[in-house]
């Protein structure tokens, strides 16, 4: 095994579990090295294989299972055994990151499922590659695991007995390795695409993200494929603006080995005013799944209904049309819920709204950071935390249905929408007016109907953040600093490698 791992870019494997001793590593490759304390640990010298020792391993554990567990609640929830989470997480110790997979799994006699955490460590200056490869790579590991649960259901075995079940994942992770999805870097890099039929909106759309509203006025029609690139949360991110010309479209789809490959992400526009192409534009959704079928690519597609102006929104032909192109979604959504999005020009933060969430989706520590930020709103009985970015770009939240007692919004997905809306805005407003005091505030309080919005601004190893909180208390802050520490030592190493 030690030769297999000397011969691939990866550190090893290790599997931690969660038993009534506490998370320990039980299955370690390469096997851990005994080491005299006194010995200074320089890891230059070890560059054919990364030397671990049973404290070392003992470490990435606890770190690992930590930000699983958290109080300990999790274990009371009935749906843990579907529970299944990736995470990219760093040891800069070891100089390591790795691609971590936690899920639960019922061992030997035991009473109640134990926390698991499988590592797929890799040298921390490779780490984009487990980014760029992230949809194989998780197929690989959770196919593995149906299979190797059945062991554990049994007992745990010795390492020598299984050793050569982890072998063969190591083999076909190689296999990835030599044919990797896109070439090594040291950066992570994204390709959106932003299509759908012409006049839908999408340059408009991309000028607002840029924020050149004053080129929104006279926008032509993108002949062909325009290509920028910002900087965004650590990583390249590519948007590709895909001209919706009829003969521009076919020539995607002729030449989608270039348009569509390795897409990590699509918004598809749609104008909601313009019914009459709804069945054109569904035609052309449709060819661009099939053609992703042929990669056997898993590109999730949001939906954008462009032109959702404010003062038409409500009207009774809008809603129609909203009604009947939403199904038209579902019924080409493979059975999933559609992602829809009604953006306009005219409401700027609905388009970051819109974009946020794309760039959420690319993140493999999303679901494990709402969830420690779910544990944190039980712990502190906040009834919705939004977590965001300095620019305003939502990166986590958590939402209880109590919270629509205490505002005047009654349905659930209105609340959730009018607070993403307004996350951006108080992100914006706080470095507005922070340049114009000495010492700017840490947090502000605003009351709504029945409750309270605390907005804090947070900082993660110097990095800026923000959360917006909603309570029925003022009196809550309190105990929200107190929590708040360990909430943001958690998740710190999961905020940094949230998509790079």
């Amino acid at each position: 095994m030690e030769e297999l791992i000397k011969s691939s870019i990866f550190n090893g494997l290790v599997l931690a579990v969660y038993d009534k001793l506490g998370p320990q590593p039980v299955y370690m490759f390469p096997q851990p090295i005994r080491r005299n304390s006194q010995e200074d640990v320089n890891l230059e010298n070890h560059k054919d294989l990364l030397e671990l020792t049973m404290r070392d391993y003992t470490h990435i554990s606890i770190k690992n299972l930590s930000l699983l567990i958290g109080d300990g609640s999790i274990f009371e929830n009935s749906e843990i055994k579907d529970f299944k989470h990736f995470g990219i997480i760093p040891f800069p110790d070891f100089r390591s990151t790795s691609l971590t997979f936690f899920h639960f799994v019922k061992i030997g006699q035991a009473e109640r499922r134990a926390a698991t955490a499988f590592s797929l460590l890799i040298n921390e200056d490779r780490r984009s590659f487990l980014y760029n490869n992230m949809d194989r790579l998780k197929h690989l590991i959770i196919e593995f695991f149906q299979e190797f649960d059945k062991e554990l259901s049994e007992s745990i075995r010795p390492q020598e007995e299984v050793e050569h079940h982890f072998k063969s994942l190591l083999k076909q992770v190689m296999e990835i390795e030599h044919s990797p999805s896109t070439s090594f870097s040291s950066q992570r890099k994204l390709k959106i695409l932003f299509t759908g039929l012409d006049s839908t909106g999408k340059t408009s759309f991309l000028l607002s993200v840029d924020r050149k509203y004053s080129k929104l006025i006279g926008v032509k029609p993108t002949l062909g494929a325009k290509v920028r690139s910002i900087e965004a949360l650590g990583a390249s991110i590519f948007l590709w603006d895909l001209g919706g010309q009829v003969n521009l479209r076919q020539k995607y789809l002729n030449k989608a080995h270039i348009y569509l490959y390795e897409a990590d992400l699509i918004f598809y526009f749609i104008d909601i005013k313009d019914k009459k192409r709804f069945e054109e534009s569904i035609e052309y959704l449709q060819n661009i799944q099939k053609a992703l079928n042929t990669f056997e690519q898993l590109t999730p597609i949001m939906y954008v209904l462009s032109k959702s102006d404010p003062d038409i929104i409500q009207l009774p032909d809008i809603k129609d049309n909203i009604e009947e192109i939403t199904q038209h979604l579902t019924n080409v959504s493979n059975g999933e819920q559609p992602e829809i999005f009604f953006t306009s020009i005219f409401d700027s933060f609905s388009i970051l709204r819109a974009f946020s969430s794309g760039i959420a989706k690319l993140s493999p520590n999303r679901k494990l950071i709402e969830h420690n930020l779910s544990n944190f709103s039980k712990e502190t009985k906040i009834y919705l935390a939004l977590l965001m970015s300095n620019d305003g770009l939502i990166m986590a939240e958590s939402f209880t249905h109590k919270a629509t007692k205490i505002t005047s919004i009654s349905k659930p997905k209105e609340l959730l929408s009018v607070f993403q809306l307004m996350a951006p805005q108080f992100a914006i407003l706080y470095k507005i007016f922070s340049k114009y005091r000495t010492v700017p505030q840490e947090e502000t309080i605003f009351k709504v109907a029945n409750s309270v919005i605390l907005f804090k601004k947070i900082n993660v190893n110097q990095f800026g953040m923000f959360l917006l909180l909603l309570m029925d208390d003022e009196s809550k802050k309190e105990i929200i600093n107190i929590n708040l520490p360990k909430f943001l030592d958690i998740t710190a190493d999961l905020l940094l490698t949230y998509i790079s």
